[in-house]
């Protein structure tokens, strides 16, 4: 039960972070779209390299400073440049493992470095393989402006060969930039095309966000839930995609087969019935819907002084039998003890009564003296005060005045 309890907790508080900051820093590792894959066949332990050496206590080390193997680091402007230590550093401490051109260092010797040596070889330079970062980087500007290099690959001193697991997420790369006010625009770090805007296809694959910055993961779900992002941040969206992207869905000439069937106009009155709030996403209830009805003769667009009263149902003048899109007959829509009373599909799903209905086909009879009896029910002394008119007010003012005081 503990475990169980500390789980919903742990639920809850990242529930709470993403309301109110819209962020959760969650990245596993660096994305292999940014930093491809790469093979390293060599031995090596920046454990020992880095790590200062005290006889007292026992520990080896050398005490080196990264820039003592990475010696070209501080002029690097590209995230082409690789910087990556070779005989000409390592002999600096090692000559006698490596020899020179003239006496070669024999095999066993190479292979204090070199992984897999093949036979009649000695280097395994031809296998290692680290790709350019799909990045913009200078390490210089870093440098210069004295970002220690653990700062970005903080687990290297702890480790043996650094790999691509080492090189910094986006999460860190943007809590630096705005500790120290950099810019946090996409295209600071990210490469961008004539348009200005960010290149996502490359060899490696698409480039997708993976972290949750104005909710906008795109993840399988993101088809359906990509509308709030879109409201929240649409300069974030503006930085991929271009207008004609979402008028490709948007166009209000048919729909997209990836959110509707085929027949989907025969489908969609009973995800309306369920109260899908995934509609919302793309469509607003009243305007959507009320035109599209409209249009079809599903709803009435009349004056609401010209309706027959109590005439809430369509009917067939030829057979007289009630017509249209509700889900019951005309009997008991009216009576409050019928299960087809209107009332009670109007508590359950009133976008669905909205489709169809404006406002006022309900002011016209719930009003105080109207047929349709008294809206504030049996004691409407019990709202003069109460939290509802100062939650929404607008519902009162569909028949009190701003200067009445009895809803006051």
């Amino acid at each position: 039960m503990r475990s169980r309890s500390q789980a919903v907790k742990l639920t809850c508080i990242l529930g709470l972070a993403v309301l109110t900051t819209g962020a959760v820093f969650f990245e596993g590792g660096p994305d292999e779209v940014v930093y491809p894959r790469q093979t390293i066949p060599v031995y090596f332990n920046h454990d020992y390299h880095v790590r200062k050496p005290d006889e007292a206590k026992g520990i080896t080390g050398e005490g080196l400073d990264c820039q003592f193997c990475h010696e070209n680091v501080g002029d690097s402007e590209t995230s082409a440049d690789r910087d990556i230590p070779g005989h000409g550093s390592c002999d600096t401490c090692h000559d006698e493992w490596i020899g020179d051109e003239d006496e070669p260092a024999p095999m066993k010797e190479c292979a204090r470095c070199h992984k897999d040596l093949a036979a009649g070889t000695t280097t395994t330079a031809a296998r290692l393989s680290v790709p350019t970062p799909n990045l913009i980087f200078p390490h210089k500007r870093h440098v210069e402006a004295e970002v220690k290099c653990t700062e970005c690959h903080k687990n290297v001193p702890d480790k043996t060969v650094a790999t691509r697991d080492d090189y910094p997420t986006m999460d860190r790369c943007i809590a630096c930039h705005e500790e120290r006010d950099a810019p946090v625009t996409c295209q600071t770090c990210h490469p961008s095309g004539v348009n200005g805007r960010l290149v996502t296809r490359y060899a490696e694959g698409e480039l997708k966000p993976r972290r949750l910055h104005v909710a906008a993961i795109h993840d399988a779900d993101f088809l359906h839930d990509h509308a709030v992002p879109a409201r929240r941040g649409p300069e974030y969206c503006d930085s991929c995609h271009e207008k004609k992207d979402c008028t490709s869905c948007h166009d209000g000439v048919g729909w997209d087969a990836r959110y509707h069937p085929g027949d989907w106009i025969g489908q969609h009155s009973l995800r309306a019935r369920k109260d899908d709030f995934r509609c919302q996403s793309c469509h607003r209830a009243q305007t959507f819907c009320f035109n599209c009805h409209l249009a079809s003769g599903v709803a009435s667009g009349g004056s609401v002084a010209a309706i027959v009263q109590h005439r809430t149902v369509r009917v067939d003048p030829g057979t007289n039998a009630p017509v249209g899109p509700h889900p019951m007959t005309a009997d008991g829509w009216l009576d409050p003890v019928s299960r087809n009373f209107h009332g009670f599909h109007a508590q359950r799903n009133i976008r669905a009564c909205a489709s169809c209905h404006q406002e006022q086909y309900c002011t016209t009879c719930h009003a105080v003296g109207g047929i349709g009896g008294n809206p504030h029910g049996p004691n409407p002394e019990r709202l003069r005060g109460n939290t509802a008119s100062k939650r929404n007010a607008r519902a009162c003012l569909k028949c009190h005045s701003p200067s009445d005081p009895s809803w006051r």
